[in-house]
């Protein structure tokens, strides 16, 4: 599966095509998508690999750790690694080809703007608890 940034400097290979994702409703996921929610996904480092334009990637991170990685020609979200473990953060948008997938949790709803799509099952007022929470909600172990 290929994934690429809006300008196609930026360019990724999954080594499979994810079927689970999830939304985030705060307030940061919400202005970097300008959007409701961002909708994503986690993939292991292993199943993933750059194909062109990491030296694009450019950074910007707020002293809590959040952290948006983006292009440097085009603004567009680019995947990022997550901190001390072996997962990459992947925005669902930039995903070519996907058929078959699924929403399977929402998080913080208690910052949402009256979402357009009902809320997947489960849904959690607050945000994700913990990485092993996050990977058993999207199937992933």
């Amino acid at each position: 599966m290929q994934g690429y940034c809006l300008c196609g400097s930026i360019q990724f290979t999954l080594s499979y095509s994810p079927t689970t994702f999830y939304r985030c409703h705060c307030s940061l996921c919400r202005r970097q998508t300008g959007t409701e929610s961002n909708y994503a996904t986690l993939v292991h480092d292993r199943d993933f690999t750059w194909s062109a334009g990491e030296a694009s990637i450019h950074s910007w991170k707020k002293a809590s750790g959040y952290r948006n990685d983006f292009c440097q020609h085009c603004g567009s979200t680019v995947p990022n690694p997550l901190a001390q473990v072996p997962y990459l953060w992947v925005p669902f948008g930039l995903l070519e080809g996907i058929e078959q997938y699924q929403c399977v949790a929402d998080f913080c709803l208690q910052s949402s703007v009256s979402p357009s799509c009902p809320p997947a099952i489960p849904s959690y007022s607050t945000p994700v608890q913990s990485l092993e929470q996050l990977l058993k909600v999207l199937q992933l172990e």
